[in-house]
């Protein structure tokens, strides 16, 4: 007997951008077009992995956490032409979210408070990057 695996829902999982930001329109506008449910996460799901946040199995697998990072925007359910769609129309709405992300089958097990420290320090990474050949530049 085969084992029948859900696949996730198309989603976009959004983090510390709330409704009363300027291009909160713009999100949902952007996602009601490309077919994803827009869901706020927040600190109480920091220990939910990302397959039960994007409607997969699974519920909390460890604590929540006090999480201060900027906001994020984790998608699923896009294939690369909708991505590209999907970003356009978040630029041309002025949704600025720093930290973006799709769920892929290596992330999708990872907590939410997991997902977000990777990419603030994958951000932090490219910035000292960015800084570095500016630097080298001027010499």
């Amino acid at each position: 007997m085969k084992a029948r695996i859900r696949p996730l829902a198309p989603c976009a999982l959004v983090w510390n951008y709330p409704d009363t930001e300027p291009g909160f329109a713009a999100l949902a506008d952007a996602c009601r077009a490309e077919g994803l449910a827009l869901t706020p996460v927040t600190p109480a799901d920091t220990g939910r992995t990302i397959a039960s946040l994007c409607g997969g199995p699974g519920s909390a697998s460890a604590p929540a956490i006090e999480a201060n990072y900027p906001a994020a925007l984790i998608m699923n359910g896009l294939d690369r032409a909708q991505l590209d769609s999907f970003l356009n129309r978040l630029r041309a709405g002025g949704v600025s979210i720093p930290l973006k992300a799709m769920v892929t089958p290596t992330n999708q097990s990872w907590t939410l408070a997991a997902l977000l420290a990777e990419l603030e320090q994958e951000r932090e990474a490219f910035a000292a990057r960015v800084a570095a050949k500016a630097a080298q530049k001027e010499q």
